[in-house]
């Protein structure tokens, strides 16, 4: 079987399995999957997506926003994340690196998630290329509704399919939480480790099975902070990387940083180190 055939036949099971739309670009040809793959992975072709296509200049934006802004992300953040295209659709996008070469890009999405409701943002960028905007919320809420968590699994997959037909690598292992390791450890290991995934104490704690009232009393007995306050420092670190070593839009940061939108996170940044994150990265990007 070619890799090709591979590919498609991983995609196809996974579209049907989880109902998400998946898209490979395979960049430089690495499988010269635009000449052997099938015409239907290369890129967007729901429906709220072919009728954006059809609006006027709306082709030219979906182009911008896939082979250019996200590739131009993929090659900074090297690693998964979630990107908003110029319609308000959230997909998570997973660079695929091959010595240090970003040779390829997945979208998965083309859904509404749970807990995001984007029926105004797409009625009114439909609006400004010319659509109905009426139309264009119908054909959203045609969509089918999956979770963040149905995204980053459906990525996991074929990451790590990928990493086996890319680099011909060692399968990823989880990190080990152990067992018998205190909780508050547990937790502060499952922080650091999905701290970009939308959690919560109350998550963290069903994680694990016990009450969020006494994970939250544990962990904080342990390390003298709440859960919440280490879940902002963790993502602010991350928050602080990315605006210091790439040139991300802030609200691209925001959202794979772990919060769910850019005001809010402007909060908990400004609370946490005194400025704002413009001012910090105009800060530290100057060298001062």
């Amino acid at each position: 079987m070619k890799p090709t055939d591979d590919i498609t036949e991983i995609i196809a099971s996974l579209k049907e399995l989880s109902g998400a739309g998946v898209c490979y670009y395979d960049l430089k040809n690495f499988f010269h999957y635009y000449r052997y793959g099938v015409r239907s992975n290369q890129g967007h072709y729901c429906r709220l997506c072919e009728e954006t296509r059809a609006l006027p200049g709306g082709r030219t934006h979906c182009e911008r926003s896939d082979r250019e802004e996200a590739v131009a992300l993929a090659q900074q953040y090297r690693v998964p994340f979630f990107f908003e295209c110029h319609m308000g659709m959230r997909e998570l996008v997973i660079p695929l690196m091959h010595s240090d070469m970003l040779i390829g890009i997945l979208f998965i999405g083309q859904c509404r998630i749970e807990g995001e409701d984007m029926h105004r943002a797409i009625a009114q960028r439909a609006q400004q290329l010319g659509g109905d905007p009426e139309k264009f919320a119908a054909l959203y809420d045609a969509l089918p509704l999956l979770t963040h968590a149905n995204l980053i699994s459906v990525g996991k997959i074929l990451q790590l399919f990928f990493d086996v037909q890319i680099l011909n690598n060692t399968l990823l292992v989880p990190i080990e939480t152990g067992e018998g390791e205190p909780l508050a450890h547990r937790i502060r290991k499952y922080i650091e480790t999905n701290f970009w995934h939308y959690i919560t104490p109350g998550k963290i704690a069903e994680s694990f099975f016990v009450n969020a009232s006494y994970a939250s009393r544990i962990f904080s007995r342990e390390y003298g902070i709440t859960i919440t306050e280490y879940l902002h420092r963790v993502r602010i670190s991350r928050a602080k990387t990315l605006l210091t070593a790439t040139s991300a839009p802030i609200s691209s940061i925001a959202i794979n940083s772990g919060f769910t939108n850019a005001n809010y996170f402007t909060r908990v940044f400004r609370k946490n180190t005194g400025m704002n994150p413009g001012q910090y990265r105009k800060l530290h990007q100057s060298g001062k």
